[in-house]
């Protein structure tokens, strides 16, 4: 089979610029370059952060560093006495806590750590992630239990 070759219009393309040939072109002489100076040299490019003289806008820019710790362990926390109106003998756990909304929708699926602020004076038992040693003396002096997830 052959070859069809398209035919542009001689109105659709458009001639490259032809630069340094002679003053008569347009283009002659310093190719459009201007005088002198950095940009007029052939390899004569500055940077694209260059700024002048002033002080360029990443310095001016304050320095982030640090570390973030990906595996570190962060804990919601609920406090003793949020829970004063639990029922006697109940099992607190990840399910009465947001059923009770003392858990965030966010934040469902977070690790939960009992905290002592409060009294508490019924018989419960906790089911929770961690406990500070205060909120387990608390609930153990109730009679109650701590159990770690």
């Amino acid at each position: 089979m052959p070859r069809i070759e398209r035919i542009k219009h001689p109105s659709t393309t458009q001639s490259r610029k032809r630069k340094g040939r002679g003053l008569s072109s347009g283009l002659g002489k310093t190719s459009g370059r201007g005088q002198t100076g950095q940009k007029s040299r052939s390899g004569g490019n500055i940077h694209p952060r260059f700024e002048g003289a002033q002080v360029p806008n990443i310095r001016k820019a304050p320095k982030y560093g640090g570390f973030t710790n990906r595996r570190k362990v962060v804990y919601y926390p609920v406090n003793l006495g949020d829970l004063a109106d639990a029922p006697a003998g109940a099992e607190i756990d990840l399910v009465y806590l947001a059923k009770a909304h003392l858990l965030p929708k966010k934040l469902r699926g977070l690790r939960v750590k009992l905290l002592g602020d409060g009294e508490i004076d019924k018989k419960l038992t906790f089911k929770l992630h961690a406990y500070s040693h205060q909120a387990k003396a608390k609930v153990e002096a109730a009679g109650g239990r701590c159990e770690v997830l």
